[in-house]
């Protein structure tokens, strides 16, 4: 279970092994630690320190996430602690692995955004336009298929070249079909100019932590990535997974959202040319993005939810850097 907090003036405490949610003196919910896998917070209020401690015990992560979309904060227990896997992670930048990794990463994320344009051509009474995006996307997997195994600071640039281009001709096409509907001034990952990608970035967050918690309960040190460099303060390795999943979960979810029209132009305004997202569409999305997260997916002819996959790939990085297993990206067909 995820709990969102929004608004001000909550709080969060502890009473016997429940946490319990409260608004001044007045008692909102209550939930069993042992039942609650992260806690969202949207606003401004307190935690308890014995409360904390409930949460550390159970593993419960405690999430921020500001107004632009970026989590300002993750309090978490203790993670894994691998030396032998960490020092496989750090060793694989200097051979082969690491390019495979990296590869493989956007091998995923290509194939994801060609699924999702192959969906909205069927869904458009097969679409030209969506037909002849989705076919620039083969053409570029077969760019990346050509660029040889190699440690990955000899061929990151070749592989953010590819990704560059895939992302710029998927964009293209996600604008296609929602242009009519509301803002969208293509993907633009700072200071959202626009509601679509206020909306992208506040999913992608979600997205983010999610994959934090699943990288540290393999022991895999997050800051060092593979295909995204060593860069103080970021969590390079989330930023690695999270490509193979950005567009199954998050950007559908956004698409079907504005097609449905339960989020429209008419929840944003501008306030000092910052694009605002209204509580309540705010709390539709993250709500639409964590139900996703439970949704049932079949991957490898194997039944699972998309945040159980998660914590699987996560797990599978491990064993292909301690040469148990090939790594395999996620991808869907459609």
């Amino acid at each position: 279970m995820r709990l969102i907090i929004d608004g001000y003036g909550k709080s969060i405490r502890k009473r016997d092994n429940q946490i319990v949610i409260k608004e001044g003196k007045e008692e909102l919910n209550y939930y069993l630690a042992k039942d609650i896998s992260q806690i969202l917070i949207l606003g401004k209020g307190s935690v308890t320190f014995d409360a904390l401690d409930l949460m550390s015990e159970n593993g419960v992560d405690l999430i921020s996430i500001d107004w632009k979309g970026k989590i300002k904060y993750k309090l978490s227990s203790e993670n894994q602690k691998n030396i032998k896997l960490r020092k496989e992670q750090y060793y694989s930048l200097n051979d082969k692995r690491s390019g495979f990794l990296a590869k493989a990463f956007i091998k995923g994320k290509i194939e994801n955004q060609k699924a999702v344009l192959t969906t909205q051509a069927k869904s458009n009474k097969e679409n030209d336009y969506l037909i002849q995006q989705r076919d620039k996307l083969v053409d570029l997997l077969k760019k990346l298929e050509e660029i040889k195994a190699d440690k990955i600071d000899n061929i990151r640039n070749k592989i953010f070249g590819v990704e560059g281009r895939a992302s710029a001709e998927y964009w293209k096409g996600i604008e296609y079909i929602i242009t009519d509907k509301i803002e969208f001034k293509l993907r633009s990952g700072k200071n959202a100019p626009d509601p679509v990608n206020s909306l992208l970035n506040y999913a992608y967050a979600i997205l983010q932590s999610e994959i934090l918690k699943s990288i540290n309960l393999t022991g895999l040190d997050s800051y060092c990535g593979f295909l995204h460099s060593d860069k103080q303060g970021r969590t390079s390795l989330v930023f690695d997974l999270m490509e193979e999943f950005r567009q199954q979960i998050v950007d559908k979810t956004v698409l079907t959202l504005i097609n449905r029209k339960q989020i429209t132009a008419d929840n944003f305004s501008a306030e000092d040319s910052k694009i605002m997202i209204d509580k309540k569409a705010k709390f539709l999305l993250i709500r639409s993005i964590m139900d996703k997260l439970d949704n049932a997916v079949t991957f490898d002819n194997e039944k699972t939810t998309y945040a159980k996959l998660i914590e699987k790939q996560a797990h599978n990085i491990s064993l292909f850097l301690n040469g148990t297993k090939v790594y395999s990206p996620f991808y869907l067909r459609w």
